[in-house]
């Protein structure tokens, strides 16, 4: 659903949600952020990550996909993401 320009004069409230990424929450602006967005974020509010990790979100059914810089994801507030280092064979 479109956000309403707010009519009547009244500005649009802003809409935040809250995610997980390596256990931690992250508070984001847009429900349909990229993974780079995602990532940013989660280290601008100090999530010990680095913008070259590997982003991948754990999905309901217990698997994992892996999301791309430029991937776009709708979030929820269920939405919980783990971002590891590009060379780790774990």
């Amino acid at each position: 659903m479109a956000a309403k320009d707010g009519g009547a004069g009244k500005p649009d409230k802003p809409k935040t949600i809250e995610i997980e990424v390596n256990g931690h929450k992250v508070t984001m602006p847009d429900k349909d952020s990229t993974g780079l967005e995602i990532k940013q974020a989660a280290i601008a509010q100090g999530v010990t990550i680095q913008p070259n990790f590997v982003l991948q979100e754990e999905l309901a059914n217990g698997s994992s996909k892996v999301i791309g810089d430029n991937d776009t994801v709708k979030l929820n507030e269920n939405s919980s993401f783990t971002a590891i280092a590009p060379d780790d064979n774990s």
